[in-house]
């Protein structure tokens, strides 16, 4: 056999170095050597091999791991070499049976299900139970539930994990034994939650106050996913009496313990819990565990939930809390809604916004927005003076307090104003953002202002002023204003124009917005070439494919391609086509995502060329145009493909679109005539 190709050989060297650095850019450069230049198959196979004896080599456990990173960024190719070698016997076997788990499919699993079946290592069998897991099929759950019984408690308890992830229903007297097993309780207690059987509902809630903690955390994810399979099943109560039938406060005390726990998962769960119980003793643990961001958002929710109960405990909190967490305590508050307009929390929200804390003044400007009424509009109208974040989340608040007190009426809000004569900078791009969502009622009455403060020597103020403009529904002078506006000295000014008359929709527009689509500015171009599409406008169909002609700057061509896309003529079809072949890949993005909505089998030969291209994303995108286009016509060339993509996210939406298309033929087939396979977009 040849010798392996110099620049993959060298890079393979450097797997062995001690430092991480190094190991990581021979990887990215290997990689990068075989996407390019894709090796001979001869290359490619040896290469492989090469791989694999790094990867159960014993001398470095670095060289094994960049290994396993190189092997399943190549993908499935590698699965042959991996079957020989798992069938043939030698060393490593746990190290490639984990990488098949990564790289292979449901045809490998009656291989995994035959090491995992056969006696031998635990540890290999124990891979083989999470790469099943992973695969899933009717034929790994068998196999994993089989080997439930197994004298390895090792192998048990990994089992049990791999049936969890697949979620798989598992009768409660099977899993009796092993719940009384200390070492697969835990496992064990995540599959029971799969059972959807309402009679393990209180079960679960008692191992909440098991002693082990990975069985209460275990037991917290289990009890919600019960709830859940419960209610669409229409038994939403299940798991309530159960829980209402806990033991009281130590079982609160339990939950509020799991939100701090280091799993988003079990914090989420011990959150859904403590909204479940109506647990207001909750709030100062959530207020703790409020670094995670999604943990913040379900936080929202969960002070939502609570409602009123919760005010006199957020009062206390917030008039007792370190400044530094008065931030995530106003957000807290913004979820009550008007449940939360107490005069003690409104006191300390307005407090704060006038306060020296930036941050604390744009959540507490937040929740006053959320919870205020007629009260808080004053000081609301004095932040709107406050430079940066504060000044924009009191904006917006202002607007949002204003629309329930006032009615969004400019005539009702007018006088509740602070002088804009001679006023700073801030106040009025912070009254161009409060009149841009005030408007949106329809009320031109914040036309006016607007179309004066796009006179303003502060480009802030007349780029937010444009913006505004375009917010504001209906037939209005502002058009004509925003089209005078297209001449701003400023670009950003000029973009927003641009933008705000695609939103009025108003067809005088198209002539300003086709000199725009000529700026010297590629932004404005981009904006102005964005809203001749969106106006539809058969006038502009000339000049967009000018523009993907001429213009050198993709962001242009690519709003350009969206309007080409629309036309439904031979022309533009052609032209779109040819853009397949263009050297910037987000140009052949955006055709690819172009050709999803055009008729013709020619439109889906062009689109499956893109699936060789080197770039993942190209690939991503071309499997998803071709799943949207629902020609049946692409599904062998895309089953051929998706059996050798190496990358795993382009696997999935080949996947993806195979599916939608073998959903379709199957349609086709039943009524057989109709569609004869031609996409109907």
């Amino acid at each position: 056999m040849n010798p392996l190709r110099p620049d993959l050989a060298r890079c393979l060297e450097s797997f062995g170095s001690e430092r991480w650095r190094e190991r990581k850019d021979a990887a990215r450069d290997l990689m990068s050597a075989v996407r390019e230049q894709p090796p001979a198959p001869d290359q490619l196979a040896l290469l492989v091999e090469q791989l694999l004896d790094g990867l159960v080599s014993p001398d470095s456990v670095a060289r094994r791991s960049v290994c396993h990173e190189v092997l399943t960024g190549i993908g499935p190719s590698v699965v042959p070499a991996i079957r020989r070698r798992l069938r043939a016997g030698g060393p490593g076997a746990r190290m490639i049976v984990d990488l098949l788990g990564d790289v292979g499919g449901v045809d490998d699993v009656p291989l995994l299900a035959a090491i995992l079946g056969a006696p031998g290592d635990d540890n290999v069998r124990a891979s083989a139970a999470t790469a099943l897991g992973v695969l899933g099929t009717a034929d790994a759950e068998r196999a994993l539930t089989n080997v439930l019984s197994d004298s390895s408690e090792m192998l048990r308890m990994f089992a049990l994990d791999a049936l969890a992830r697949l979620g798989v229903a598992i009768a409660p007297e099977r899993l009796a034994p092993l719940l009384a097993d200390p070492v697969t309780r835990r496992a064990a207690v995540a599959v029971l939650g799969h059972s959807g059987d309402p009679r393990v509902a209180r079960p679960l809630v008692q191992y909440l106050g098991e002693a082990m903690p990975g069985v209460r955390a275990a037991a917290a994810v289990a009890v919600v996913k019960l709830h859940a399979a419960l209610s669409l099943r229409g038994d939403p109560v299940a798991v309530a009496a159960a829980l209402a039938a806990g033991d009281g406060e130590p079982l609160r005390q339990r939950i509020r313990e799991l939100v701090a726990h280091r799993q988003l998962e079990v914090k989420l769960a011990a959150l859904a819990l403590a909204g479940a119980l109506a647990d207001v003793g909750s709030l100062s643990h959530v207020l703790r565990a409020m670094s995670d961001p999604e943990l913040r958002e379900r936080a929202v929710e969960f002070a939502a939930g609570l409602g009123a109960p919760a005010v006199p405990v957020l009062v206390d909190m917030v008039e007792q809390a370190a400044p530094e967490v008065l931030g995530d305590l106003f957000l807290l508050v913004s979820g009550l809604g008007p449940a939360g307009n107490h005069p003690r929390l409104v006191e300390a929200l307005t407090t704060a916004l006038a306060g020296p804390d930036a941050h604390a003044a744009c959540m507490a400007a937040t929740a006053l927005g959320k919870v205020g009424g007629a009260e808080v509009i004053a000081p609301l109208a004095r932040a709107l003076g406050l430079e940066g974040p504060a000044g924009e989340a009191a904006a917006v608040a202002f607007a949002a307090v204003a629309g329930r007190a006032l009615g969004s009426r400019h005539a009702r809000v007018a006088s509740h104003l602070p002088a804009d004569e001679g006023a700073n900078g801030a106040l009025l791009r912070n009254l161009c953002r409060a009149f841009g969502l005030l408007g949106r009622g329809g009320d031109v009455g914040f036309v006016a202002p607007l179309i004066a403060w796009l006179g303003d020597r502060d480009v802030g103020v007349r780029l937010l002023a444009a913006r505004a403009l375009g917010q504001i529904a209906g037939e209005h002078e502002g058009a004509a204003a925003l089209a005078l506006a297209l001449h701003d000295d400023d670009a950003g000014v000029r973009a927003a124009a641009c933008r705000s008359l695609g939103q009025l929709g108003a067809a005088e527009s198209v002539p300003a917005l086709l000199t725009a689509s000529r700026d010297s500015s590629s932004s404005v171009r981009a904006a102005a070439v964005q809203a001749l599409v969106g106006l539809d406008n058969p006038i502009a169909l000339a000049r967009l494919r000018e523009v993907v002609l001429a213009d050198n700057a993709p962001a242009v061509v690519i709003q350009a391609i969206a309007g080409l896309s629309r036309s439904g003529t031979d022309q533009d079809l052609v032209m779109l086509m040819s853009l397949c072949r263009a050297p910037d890949h987000e140009i052949v993005k955006a055709a690819a995502r172009g050709l999803s909505g055009c008729k013709g089998h020619r439109a889906t030969a062009a689109v499956l060329g893109l699936l060789e291209h080197p770039r993942w994303d190209v690939r991503w995108a071309a499997a998803e145009a071709l799943g949207e286009r629902g020609d049946t016509t692409a599904l062998p060339p895309l089953r051929r493909v998706h059996a050798v993509e190496p990358d795993p996210l382009v696997r999935k939406v080949l996947a993806g679109a195979v599916a939608r298309l073998e959903a379709r033929a199957a349609a086709e087939a039943a009524a057989p005539g109709d569609g004869e396979g031609e996409p109907t977009a």
